[in-house]
């Protein structure tokens, strides 16, 4: 339980004091950097003030791409001049779990007193804290992956529902639930529910659903709600459907002008190429709105257009479609797959193909924009793996400033597809979409890396 943890970095606290610090801070997330800012908790000890508290807000997101971090003056630091600490030095640790970001440490020190001594004991207590919290996740995440694997089975029914696990109040959904058109309605009422409350509060009256108890471990227990089945008609027609079918009808009647074109006689060599390579891409747009109509037509939140599908074929269609743009800026598109040891080689996975689509175009598009003319080329890799698969996009452009980066986390990915979503945003929507994530990486100079992971099912 996180009661334990905190505990325990009271312990750490106490043992950093020793070293006189002028303020130790302490800023963690409970969710792994994946939740709402209220799941983020500081501890600290020593002076602390507004302009403190401003630098744990900004480095929150600077050293999501950082490793220790050393500041020996203060005064010459932009970010930590404002501090008035005097003749001060300050180091940043971040705190890493093998599932993700969990927060980080940072400490000032006086000049005078700064060390290497000093700074390794303080990087020891900070590795006492990883190794904390990586016990607690790997704790945690077993209670997860048993309400993953009984919401799987209400899946197949096609019934939406939702796991509240206590007391740490981790959500855990189905596809079907995320389809829901009350979907956010629901878990902001549910956000603002007291959790020891076992009663239906007024404000849930609106919404229909059955409410079960499950215990998922010896100590950890879980509110189960069960929706009814979506029905059929009571989907919304979404902005973009009409668009659709009339791109979808224009483009089958440009088809069926190249059928009779080919048919009226003899053509030369030279027409009948040029033919081909008209054809070849009206043919690509087909299947595309044919993805999107069908995306469309069956849900408002894609949850019941989901089928069995290849992703690497999907991926070699946006690269073919990308060819183009990349040949003006005389970059390659490399795309490699591999099956790691307990994956899966066929690479079929459940998913919408046309959300899957767009996600790969959009992450192909950005890298290649941010590519220089004549640059290294861009590589997509996908990973099929035991329990999910994984599809890297990585380039060697200009890379991402760290507030930029931070930004760029913090993109809103709630919002409905087909409302204006575009690039990155409407990326984190479709992992969201498949109960996946999407993870950044970037490095100023060097370049980026997006890695897109989702589970089979």
């Amino acid at each position: 339980m996180w009661t334990d943890i905190e505990r325990n970095i009271r312990t750490v606290l106490d043992t950093v004091s020793f070293l006189n610090p002028i303020s130790v801070r302490m800023i963690l997330n409970r969710n792994t950097g994946r939740s709402e800012p209220e799941d983020l908790r500081l501890y600290s000890i020593g002076r602390s003030n507004n302009a403190i508290e401003s630098v744990d807000s900004r480095f929150y997101g600077i050293m999501r791409t950082q490793r220790v971090l050393k500041i020996p003056s203060l005064q010459q630091s932009s970010l930590l001049s404002n501090l008035a600490f005097g003749d001060g030095s300050a180091i940043f640790f971040p705190v890493n779990s093998r599932y993700g970001y969990c927060g980080f440490i940072w400490a000032c020190f006086r000049t005078d007193e700064f060390s290497d001594v000093i700074s390794d004991s303080f990087v020891g207590c900070c590795e006492w804290v990883e190794l904390l919290i990586q016990r607690w996740l790997d704790s945690e995440l077993n209670v997860q992956k048993l309400a993953n694997q009984f919401l799987e089975l209400l899946e197949r029914l096609k019934i939406p529902a939702l796991i509240l696990i206590s007391p740490d109040r981790l959500l855990v959904s189905n596809p079907s639930f995320e389809g829901m058109k009350d979907k956010e309605a629901f878990l902001t009422a549910l956000r603002q529910d007291s959790e020891s409350s076992d009663e239906m509060p007024n404000r849930f009256s609106e919404f229909d659903y059955i409410l079960k108890k499950i215990d998922l471990s010896a100590t950890q227990t879980g509110k189960l709600y069960i929706f009814p089945h979506a029905g059929g008609d009571i989907r919304e027609i979404r902005f973009g459907e009409n668009e659709i079918q009339y791109y979808h009808l224009l483009t089958q009647k440009a088809l069926g002008t190249l059928a009779l074109l080919e048919s009226s006689g003899e053509l030369s060599s030279l027409q009948k190429n040029y033919i081909d390579k008209t054809e070849n891409p009206l043919q690509r747009m087909e299947n595309l709105f044919q993805y999107g109509a069908k995306h469309y037509q069956r849900t408002e939140n894609s949850a019941s257009s989901f089928e069995l599908l290849s992703i690497t074929d999907i991926a070699k269609e946006v690269v073919y479609d990308m060819a183009a743009v990349a040949r003006n800026k005389r970059v390659e598109i490399e795309l490699n797959t591999e099956s790691v040891p307990n994956g899966r080689s066929a690479g079929n996975a459940v998913g919408d193909p046309w959300l899957l689509t767009l996600a790969i175009f959009d992450l192909l598009d950005n890298a290649i924009r941010f590519t220089p003319m004549d640059g290294k080329p861009v590589n997509l890799q996908i990973s099929y793996r035991e329990i999910d698969w994984e599809l890297r996009v990585e380039d060697s452009g200009s890379g991402i400033s760290p507030l930029d980066l931070e930004r760029m986390q913090n993109l809103n990915y709630t919002e409905a597809a087909g409302s204006g979503l575009h690039g990155i945003a409407l990326v984190k929507y479709v992992a969201k979409i498949h109960n996946g994530k999407l993870d950044i990486e970037s490095r100023l100079g060097k370049g980026s890396v997006f890695t897109l992971t989702i589970p089979y099912f």
